[in-house]
């Protein structure tokens, strides 16, 4: 008997899992919370992280460290509130 062939389905991409058109850029792709990411600021992004990282930072990478540093500076702020009042 010989081997069976089995043929493998590439894996979908977090995007096509979602329903979202592949090629609709990164920050479309992203949480709709990340609809503020303009292609610039991922562009710089980008390339800021990736100069410090020593290695090309990815799209997805730039959207979760644009996300983190938003969601740190509203917790910064939201503690500030706090102790103001």
């Amino acid at each position: 008997m010989g081997a069976a062939c089995v043929e493998e389905k590439p894996q979908a991409d977090s995007a096509e899992l979602a329903g979202l058109p592949p090629e609709n850029g990164p920050h479309v792709q992203g949480p709709l919370s990340a609809a503020w990411i303009s292609d610039d600021l991922l562009r710089n992004t980008q390339e800021v992280w990736s100069e410090l990282a020593g290695r090309e930072i990815s799209a997805d990478e730039a959207v979760e460290i644009l996300i983190n540093v938003k969601n740190l500076a509203e917790m910064l702020l939201d503690m500030k509130e706090e102790v103001t009042t």
